[in-house]
C-alpha cells in the first residue's frame, strides 16, 4: 500500500501486553499502530472499529512489552577485552568497525535506544547518523560525543578539559557536533588502574561549566560519579543523572530525591564474568576495586530501590547484556515490573525522551519486544526475546550478523 491519504496500520495481537507505565497487565492485549505511532492499546473488546486495511500481526503466542533502553553504554567497548581506555584510543575507523557488532547485539537483545556515554573522534554521532539513514540496523541512538574529562581523571583516551573554560569549549564542541547531552567524569572509576573511587577530578566551577552550557542549549549534563565529593558537586550544580552511583550515601540519596535526579545503575560489568573480571582481573589495583564495589553496589542498591529515587540502567558496554542488567536490580530487591520499568518508562524519562518512547501509549513511537516467557514470573525470560519492532517495523534480528548464542547469554 503507499503512504499518502492512505495510511499504514498495523494491528498487533498479543498473549499478554505489557504497556510499560506500571499499571495492570492486558491479557490478549492489542496495539494498533499507524505509520509507526502507537494509535491506541487495549483488550480485543477496548480496541473498537479497526480499518479494513490494517496488517495483522499475530503474536498471540508471545509477551509484549516496550523497546529496552540502554540508559548508560558505549559503542567501541568490549569490557571483556581488558584496557578500556586503550580501546578507546583506536583510529576512528577502527573503532567503528568495532561497535558494529555491538550494536547487533544490543538490537537483538531488545535494545530499540540506546544511550551512549562518551566515544572518540566522535564515531557516536556518526554512527548515529548511519542507522538513521538506515545504512546499518541498530537501536536509535542518542549520543555524548567525546567524554569531558580531566587530564588527571578517570576516561582519559585522547580528549581532556581543564578548567572552567576548556570545559565550555569542549562542551560547546560536542553540541554544535550534534551531541544531544553531554557527559562529564567527574570521580574515579573502577576500570582504570591510577584512579581512586573517591578521586575528584573536577571542581564546583567546572562542573557548573558543564551544566550551564548544557542546559543554554536545552538539553542536560550526565555525570560519571560514584559518591564523595564528586557526587557532591554534582547534586549541588544540578546535574540531572548520577551514573554508577556505587557509594552514594544517605544524605546524598535525600537531595537526589528531593531534587528529581536520576541514579543510572550500571551492574553488568561490575558481576557478571564476561566483564571487567574477564581480563583485568589480572591487574591487582582493578581487582581489588571490583571485589570491594561488587559489595557495596548490592547493599547501596536495595536501599536505592526502597526509596523510590529515580532509577534506570545501563549495561556500560556489556553489549547484548540488559537481561542480566535487569536480573541484578531483581537480585538486589526490585519486584519484575520495576526492573522492567527500569528499563523502559524510567529509562526513557532519565534521558528525557518519555514524550516519544518508554511506553505502549498512544501518540508515542512503536517500539517493542516479543518475548517467549512471562518476565513477570521469571525475569529471566527476558532473555528470549522473539521478535524486535522498531516504528512498528520488524527488525530481521536473525539477519544481522551473529545468532541467538552471541546476544550476550
Amino acid at each position: 500500500m503507499e503512504r499518502g491519504l492512505n495510511k499504514i496500520y498495523k494491528l498487533i495481537k498479543s498473549k499478554l501486553l505489557i504497556d510499560g507505565t506500571g499499571g495492570e497487565v492486558i491479557d490478549a492485549g492489542q496495539i494498533l499502530i499507524k505509520d509507526g505511532v502507537i494509535e491506541k492499546t487495549g483488550s480485543p473488546g477496548e480496541m473498537g472499529d479497526i480499518p479494513e486495511n490494517a496488517e495483522v500481526v499475530d503474536l498471540s503466542d508471545y509477551y509484549i512489552l516496550p523497546g529496552l533502553i540502554d540508559s548508560h553504554t558505549h559503542l567501541s567497548i568490549v569490557p571483556g577485552e581488558g584496557n578500556q581506555l586503550e580501546q578507546m584510543r583506536l583510529p576512528a575507523g577502527k573503532g567503528i568497525l568495532r561497535s558494529i557488532p555491538n550494536i547487533y547485539k544490543n538490537i537483538k537483545s531488545g535494545v530499540t535506544t540506546a544511550r551512549i556515554m562518551g566515544e572518540e573522534n566522535y564515531i557516536d554521532i556518526d554512527i548515529k547518523e548511519a542507522i538513521e539513514q538506515k545504512l546499518i540496523q541498530g537501536p536509535r541512538l542518542l549520543v555524548s560525543g567525546r567524554g569531558v574529562v580531566a587530564t588527571n581523571g578517570h576516561g582519559v583516551a585522547h580528549t581532556v578539559a581543564d578548567g572552567p573554560d576548556e570545559v565550555r569549549k569542549l562542551c560547546r564542541q560536542n553540541l554544535a557536533r550534534g551531541a544531544d547531552l553531554i557527559k562529564i567524569f567527574v570521580t574515579g572509576g573502577v576500570s582504570s588502574r591510577n584512579s581512586t573511587l573517591d578521586f575528584c577530578g573536577y571542581t564546583l566551577e567546572e562542573v557548573a561549566a558543564a551544566v550551564e552550557e548544557a542546559e543554554r542549549a536545552g538539553t542536560y549534563v550526565a555525570a560519571h560519579a560514584h559518591g564523595g565529593r564528586g557526587a557532591d558537586l554534582c547534586i549541588q550544580q544540578g546535574v540531572r543523572s548520577i551514573e554508577h552511583g556505587a557509594f552514594i550515601n544517605e544524605e546524598q540519596l535525600e537531595s537526589i530525591i528531593k531534587k528529581d535526579m536520576w541514579i543510572v545503575g550500571t551492574f553488568t560489568i561490575l558481576f557478571h564474568p564476561e566483564g571487567i573480571e574477564k581480563t583485568d582481573f589480572n591487574v591487582p589495583q582493578i581487582r581489588e576495586k571490583v571485589l570491594s564495589v561488587r559489595e557495596t553496589v548490592a547493599k547501596n542498591f536495595e536501599r536505592i530501590i526502597k526509596s523510590g529515587a529515580n532509577l534506570a540502567i545501563g549495561t556500560d558496554s556489556m553489549h547484548g547484556f540488559i537481561g542480566f542488567e535487569m536480573e541484578c536490580l531483581v537480585d538486589f530487591g526490585a519486584s519484575n515490573m520495576e526492573a522492567i520499568l527500569a528499563a523502559t518508562r524510567n529509562a526513557a524519562r532519565a534521558c528525557r525522551v518519555e514524550d516519544k518512547l518508554g511506553t505502549l501509549e498512544t501518540g508515542k513511537l512503536a517500539d517493542f519486544i516479543a518475548l517467549a516467557g512471562n518476565p513477570l514470573e521469571d525475569i529471566k525470560h527476558i532473555r528470549k526475546v522473539e521478535f524486535v519492532f522498531k516504528e512498528g517495523e520488524m527488525v530481521n534480528i536473525e539477519g544481522i550478523g551473529f545468532d541467538k548464542t552471541t546476544s550476550g547469554y
